[in-house]
C-alpha cells in the first residue's frame, strides 16, 4: 500500500528498491559414498562390492544356486589383491549388503 504521499508503483522496476532480495548461496554438491543396499544374493549385479572382516570384494560372475536353489553362490574378487578370487556362498533366502554404484542401475 502506498502511503498519502507517495504515489503507488506501476512496474516491477519501481518495486525492485522495495522489496528484499536475500538469497543464500548454495554449497557445491558432495560427492557421497555409494548407498548400501541388502538384496537376495540371486539379486547380486556384476561390480557389486562386498566387505567382510578380511578385504573388499567385487562381484565377477553371475550367481548361480545350487541344492534346489536353496543355497545361492558368486564369484568375487579382491578389490586390494587383483586375481585373488573366491566363491561366496549363501542362503538363498539371506540378504547380503552391498555396495552399487548408483542405485538407478539397479532398477533397470
Amino acid at each position: 500500500m502506498a502511503a498519502w504521499g507517495n504515489p503507488s508503483p506501476k512496474n516491477h522496476s519501481e518495486l525492485a528498491p522495495q522489496r528484499e532480495t536475500s538469497f543464500m548461496a548454495k554449497s557445491p554438491p558432495e560427492k557421497k559414498a555409494p548407498p548400501e543396499v541388502r538384496v537376495l544374493p540371486m539379486d547380486l549385479k556384476l561390480g557389486d562390492r562386498l566387505a567382510d572382516e578380511r578385504s573388499e570384494w567385487q562381484v565377477i560372475g553371475r550367481p548361480y544356486a545350487t541344492a534346489g536353489g536353496k543355497t545361492a553362490h558368486v564369484r568375487v574378487e579382491s578389490v586390494s589383491q587383483p586375481g585373488v578370487t573366491e566363491i561366496r556362498s549363501w542362503g538363498a533366502h539371506e540378504r547380503v549388503s552391498v555396495h552399487r554404484a548408483t542405485t538407478e542401475a539397479g532398477k533397470r
